[in-house]
């Protein structure tokens, strides 16, 4: 069925906007397994907001044994770290989070080139300087002997994310953060489930920051966690979450630096809480998925899954599945792939995101107005490239399927049926 309908779907949404938004409204309401909807509950999202909605505490700020408090104990629990501060977002957490440690401006952060722009924006929001690194071929995550080259005077801190919920090297990256005295961040957004070496990915650095919203592994439209092992770190992150008022956690109404409002509302703190107790499922579902789709790529040479660190599904968390594409193998290229795959009502994307110094705002030098101190020049080099693994996976290599793909049996199916029919077309 879905093999009929998808590609008309795709016609409809192209030619009529308007009543495309209202079969989505429509499938999302009464056909979401089918058609593997998400976002989606995955527990008493509704009577946890509920609940709330009837009460006198809509807000963080005040109060004890609120939601957010309960989403944090069980938050901390789950990822394997001693604290968990809730906040307003993943880009405030990294910001936060960059500037409890002491990081100031002139001081640099590495992240990889082709991670989402939303890392480079929040490092330069806190005042930090972004410097761009180099991706590995295998990984398609940071190249740890890339970042080692570029490490400078005024290196403080390195990003490791784990794109897509596929585990970074965090071993190797933090063993090079502690040689040359580095914070080690690790960007958990997409990362929620993933297990590196036995420990969930998030636990690993001196800080781990997540996501909940779009896109997200659970989701509640907007918001996000830190999770440290460092106590007095927590203190000063639930601080500075709070205009950097001191009170709460200190018990002197005072402000020592620079701060925001990185609340999270109550009412996303319960549906967030909720989303982390049906997440194990879900996650379980997903993988299950992504395995039968690995079998089945065994008769595609030219196309396989790519799992970051991990050697098993089971390691991953899957927001997206990452496919590497060899052209030569597989009779065709990535542009055609994604082309067919769209046609399709397939959902797919880049493996990686669009390299961040090719946007405009970096490659027209607009971020020197905003940057206060260092050796300015010498980030300007580094960042104009070239940074040749990123570039060829972005052109040719990589390839994400959306999770979409993995929630439904027809869809999965439909997307085989897709790649199934694309190669024997080839081969005619």
């Amino acid at each position: 069925m879905l093999q009929r309908l998808l590609p008309l779907v795709v016609l409809l949404r192209e030619r009529f906007p308007p009543a495309y938004d209202l079969l989505v409204r429509l499938a999302k309401r009464f056909m979401g397994g089918v058609f593997g909807v998400y976002p989606r509950t995955l527990a008493n999202e509704v009577g946890a907001v509920t609940e709330i909605l009837r009460s006198s505490q809509w807000n963080m700020a005040y109060g004890r044994g609120l939601a957010h408090e309960r989403l944090e104990n069980d938050f901390a629990e789950a990822v394997g770290a001693r604290h968990a501060i809730a906040v307003a977002s993943g880009g405030v957490a990294l910001q936060m989070s960059l500037r409890a440690m002491g990081l100031k401006p002139g001081d640099e952060a590495i992240h990889q080139v082709d991670t989402c722009s939303a890392t480079a924006m929040a490092v330069m929001n806190a005042g930090v300087t972004p410097v761009f690194a180099d991706i590995s071929d295998s990984t398609f995550m940071l190249d740890c002997s890339d970042v080692q080259r570029r490490i400078g005077p005024h290196t403080r801190a390195l990003i490791a994310t784990h794109m897509w919920g596929n585990p970074e090297n965090v071993s190797a990256l933090r063993t090079l953060a502690r040689e040359h005295s580095l914070k080690l961040i690790e960007d958990a957004c997409l990362g929620l489930g993933a297990v590196v070496d036995g420990r969930p990915a998030g636990s690993w650095g001196d800080v781990g920051v997540f996501s909940f919203g779009c896109i997200k592994p659970i989701q509640t439209g907007e918001g996000g966690m830190i999770v440290t092992h460092d106590e007095t770190l927590a203190r000063e992150l639930r601080s500075l979450r709070h205009w950097g008022d001191r009170t709460i956690e200190f018990g002197v109404r005072d402000a020592t630096q620079l701060a925001w409002n990185g609340r999270m509302s109550e009412i996303l703190a319960g549906v967030a809480r909720e989303q982390l107790r049906g997440y194990p499922r879900h996650l379980k579902e997903v993988r299950d998925a992504v395995g039968e789709f690995q079998i089945f790529l065994e008769d595609f040479p030219g196309l396989s899954l790519v799992l970051g660190m991990a050697d098993s599904v089971s390691s991953c968390g899957f927001t997206q599945a990452v496919l590497r594409v060899d052209a030569a193998s597989l009779g065709f290229g990535k542009t055609e792939l994604m082309a067919e795959l769209t046609r399709n009502g397939v959902a797919n994307w880049h493996a990686n995101f669009e390299l961040i110094n090719g946007l405009s705002f970096f490659r027209s030098g607009g971020w020197r107005d905003w940057i206060l101190r260092g050796d300015i020049d010498r980030v300007g080099k580094n960042n104009d490239g070239p940074f040749p693994a990123a570039e060829r996976v972005y052109a040719h290599d990589g390839v994400g399927l959306g999770k979409m793909n993995f929630l439904s049996l027809g869809n999965r199916k439909h997307l085989e049926s897709v790649l199934r029919s694309l190669t024997k077309g080839r081969a005619a």
